[in-house]
């Protein structure tokens, strides 16, 4: 008897629970959204990071072009008065750590993450 009332219990309490998010299931229809455990959640996502050392143009334009060769990559965006990066990605193929590694691979110190000593920048560039 207990068996079926637990079971009951487990079966309904997941039946109830859900990610409540039905915005993102409607905003995202046109983009496959991921589904998860009956949850939609946004396909396409947006990070910033804060770049310091990214000053200029070219910086800027460098760091955007190491970014596009990571899977899962959409678009980007730069701020060079705050010294910021917008990247926006699909949340199913990367996570943000992928672009915050690319970023100090390009030879760029990002939130408070060193530049990789090894990267060789352009000249111009930094």
């Amino acid at each position: 008897m207990n068996k079926i009332i637990y079971t009951t219990l487990a079966i309904s309490s997941l039946l109830i629970s859900g990610c409540g998010d039905k915005e993102a299931k409607t905003k995202e229809k046109n983009s496959k959204p991921s589904f998860m455990f009956w949850c939609f959640r946004k396909e396409i996502v947006s990070t910033e990071y804060q770049v310091p050392d990214m000053k200029t143009k070219k910086a800027a334009s460098y760091i955007q072009g190491q970014l596009k060769r990571i899977p899962g990559f959409e678009s980007s965006s730069h701020d060079l008065e705050n010294h910021t990066v917008t990247v926006a990605y699909k949340s199913s193929t990367v996570r943000s750590m992928n672009f915050e590694e690319g970023i100090a691979l390009s030879g760029f110190s990002v939130n408070g993450r060193p530049a990789d000593p090894k990267a060789k920048i352009p000249e111009g560039v930094k």
